[in-house]
């Protein structure tokens, strides 16, 4: 199987052909962590949402409003859960990337990813709180100041990942890597994320139609409020399990795309690759 080089400049259409790429040629080490750690977690998640839902629609009416309150702890546990989930996701999709990288195509074991994964999640789940922060802030600046800061740092776990950079150089460095190239990267993010709605739409769209759309209409459901309220609360615990699956499945065909097209601008402005491969041609036979 031929090793890919990631350090290396791609134009737009190479970036997306080789992340996807990248992905087919190491399906079983990329997805049978995320399958392991992440899922189980967005299972727990969708029960917990799915209790919130029976919940909510059995007491539509306000018949019991301390319920109503105290399902609010099944909501926000969800939603905890949801984003760590999604949090060991880029993790584990970057140092995944990294360990290929750095062992010349040698995909990592689900052990070596449980290891990397369990010592860089706090880094990940900083420098993702900082760049939310900064990002949120640019709300300030309406909608282009806040899109313009979160594709600055989509190069920021990128970052933390093959060069193992420091929290706030992962933000500051930012800035550096995407000069000039802050269109290409967002036309690639939007390129990307157009492909992969479309592609989850097919995916909803069974369990849609399999469950109907009556628990969603405005019509006076039958059987009263509770029994609408199991079959929306179980209507609900399904789409978050299975909104879960498509993250799964999906996630990497966006974020490796977005590790490469970082590894792209890093060896246009520093060479860093090219430097590597020439010391690697000039350097004296081992004994």
């Amino acid at each position: 199987m031929e090793t890919i080089e990631l350090r290396q400049r791609r134009d737009f259409s190479a970036v997306i052909s080789t992340g996807f790429q990248y992905v087919r040629q190491n399906w079983k080490s990329l997805y049978r962590p995320l399958a392991f750690f992440c899922l189980p977690l967005y299972v727990v998640a969708s029960l917990f949402m799915g209790n919130f839902f029976r919940t909510v629609y059995a007491n539509m009416e306000g018949a019991n409003s301390g319920a109503m309150l105290g399902s609010m702890g099944s909501m926000g546990a969800g939603y905890l859960l949801m984003i760590l989930a999604m949090l060991m996701m880029y993790t584990l999709v970057y140092e995944h990337m990294r360990h290929y990288m750095l062992n010349r195509g040698l995909p990592p074991s689900s052990g070596e990813m449980w290891k990397a994964m369990l010592q860089q999640l706090p880094a990940y789940f900083v420098v993702g709180l900082l760049a939310g922060i900064i990002a949120m802030a640019g709300v300030v600046l309406l909608f282009v100041g806040a899109l313009w800061l979160a594709i600055v740092f989509t190069m920021a776990y990128p970052l933390r990942a093959f060069e193992r950079a420091g929290i706030g150089e992962c933000i500051s460095r930012s800035f550096r890597v995407i000069k000039g190239h802050w269109w290409e990267t967002f036309g690639l993010v939007l390129v990307l994320v157009m492909l992969i709605t479309f592609i989850s739409y097919f995916l909803y769209l069974p369990l849609m139609l399999l469950t109907g759309f009556s628990a969603m209409s405005g019509m006076e459901p039958m059987g009263g409020a509770g029994e609408y309220g199991q079959r929306m609360g179980w209507f609900m615990t399904l789409f978050m399990l299975l909104a879960g699956v498509v993250n799964m499945l999906l996630l990497p065909f966006l974020h490796v795309p977005i590790g490469l097209q970082a590894l792209s601008l890093i060896e246009e402005k520093e060479g860093r690759g090219l430097m590597q491969r020439v010391d690697e041609a000039t350097a004296p036979p081992a004994a």
